[in-house]
This record gives C-alpha cells, sequence and structure tokens, in this order.
C-alpha cells in the first residue's frame, strides 16, 4: 500500500467516496479550462459533480478587443484659471505641456498624455474650468509600424 500524506486521498478512495476517479475529473476540468463555461453540472448514476467560477472570467473571455477613439478629452486636473499653451492644429508630444491651470495663485502644468494633433480648444485662455472639465479635445497619433528588419 502506497503512502499518502494526511489528508490526502488515493484514486481508488475518490471513486469509492465521490463516484469519479481522480483522472476523470481531472479531464472534465482540461475540457472546460479553455471555454468560457462560467457552471456546469453533471450528473452521473449517484454522482452529481458542480463545477462554478466567476462570472467575469467567462465575461472577460468572451469580450472582443476594443480599439482606442481617435480622439481623446485632456481633463483639468483642478479648479482655477486655464491658460493655454497650445492652438488648434498644433502637434504635441507625450509629457508636453498644453497649458496650465491657476489655483491660489500657482500654475498647475496640463500634459499631453500621448502624442496627437490638437482638434479643438473646448475653453478659452484665462476662463474658469473645474476639476474634470474638458480643456481641449486631442486627435492620436497613428503610430506607423516599424518597416526595420
Amino acid at each position: 500500500m502506497a503512502y499518502l500524506p494526511k489528508g490526502a486521498m488515493s484514486d481508488d478512495a475518490l471513486l469509492e467516496s465521490a463516484g469519479v476517479s481522480g483522472r476523470q475529473l481531472a479531464q472534465v476540468l482540461q475540457l472546460i479550462a479553455g471555454t468560457d463555461i462560467s457552471e456546469l453540472d453533471v450528473t452521473v448514476g449517484a454522482t452529481r459533480l458542480s463545477l462554478r467560477r466567476p462570472a467575469i472570467v467567462a465575461t472577460l473571455m468572451a469580450m472582443p478587443p476594443v480599439a482606442e477613439p481617435r480622439s481623446l478629452a485632456i481633463t483639468s486636473p483642478l479648479v482655477g484659471i486655464f491658460h493655454a499653451s497650445v492652438r488648434a492644429g498644433d502637434n504635441v508630444q507625450p509629457g508636453q505641456a498644453i497649458g496650465a491651470v491657476e489655483a491660489l495663485g500657482m500654475p498647475t502644468s496640463v500634459d499631453a498624455p500621448q502624442p496627437g494633433t490638437v482638434e479643438e480648444l473646448l475653453v478659452g485662455d484665462g476662463s474658469p474650468v473645474e476639476y474634470g472639465q474638458p480643456l481641449l479635445i486631442l486627435r492620436r497619433a497613428v503610430l506607423a509600424a516599424s518597416g526595420d528588419a
């Protein structure tokens, strides 16, 4: 008789107590591993096997990849007065200042998060802005694939 750690069951013991061998259970788990099945109930004779995994796993597996929109609204990081440093049509690089929001006499820089072209200024220079208010629309740059081999 083979030695088993305390609490472990042999395939025969699992078969005797649950009516399913460890090998059969592994086969079922392998069959559903790559699927979007979130719940499975199988009854064979007197044995009932219920498998459940969070529905979010199935949802994430079923969701097609979402393309990013071509344009992005850059919003104000705080309440204050907006001073633009770009105009419509200007090209910007990541980290480049597109303006500043002045609050209590202290300017806070608003930077471009990614490369692109300013499509439209939504707030006039010197205008008051709220937290989260869109300041401008940035059209994302289309990155060309590298042809280096």
